[in-house]
């Protein structure tokens, strides 16, 4: 077989799921940490929401080991210190974004009627430590009246930082 077709035999899903209750704040999922040692390698990277009551648009930002320890997915409709605004919104703390972004109009990021959105242009690479943060970019205060949530889903290659990979592009 191949050095390619065995690479890409690695791949894995991986689902995130944040709180699907969010009432009074804005809702956001957070991904496990890159593990000690490692480097994902995203092949694919979507963004689920739960209501489809509004249209809501949902970045992706990759988050730095200094602040991702911090941040994890909640367990109730609460707020997170990662985000700078009231009610989960941005700007954040710290993050790069990884998805197309700039405009809360932007007709590529939206999630129309419960549906899912592409979340990164590929391949994109995440060092260890680090996490994505897939969060509502909206121009209204919360999500009332209907509950929200938001699932990060991941297809991703897992590898050694010191590993040959072959070229992606």
């Amino acid at each position: 077989m191949s050095f390619c077709a065995d690479f890409y035999r690695r791949i894995q899903a991986r689902r995130w799921t944040g709180f699907q209750g969010f009432i009074l704040n804005k809702a956001f999922a957070v991904s496990d940490a890159v593990p000690a040692g490692k480097v994902w390698i995203f092949m694919s990277l979507s963004g689920f929401r739960l209501s489809s009551a509004s249209i809501r648009i949902i970045h992706f930002f990759a988050v730095p080991p200094a602040d991702a320890g911090s941040l994890v997915n909640l367990a109730a409709d609460g707020i997170s210190p990662h985000f700078a605004g009231v009610n989960n919104n941005p700007p954040l703390k710290s993050g790069v974004l990884l998805s197309i972004g700039g405009s809360t109009g932007l007709t590529d990021m939206q999630s129309l009627g419960g549906s899912s959105v592409n979340g990164v242009n590929l391949p994109s690479y995440l060092p260890e430590g680090w996490k994505v943060l897939a969060c509502l970019d909206s121009s209204e205060a919360a999500t009332s009246p209907a509950a929200d949530g938001i699932t990060i889903d991941a297809a991703l290659i897992e590898v050694a930082t010191d590993e040959c990979i072959p070229d992606l592009l």
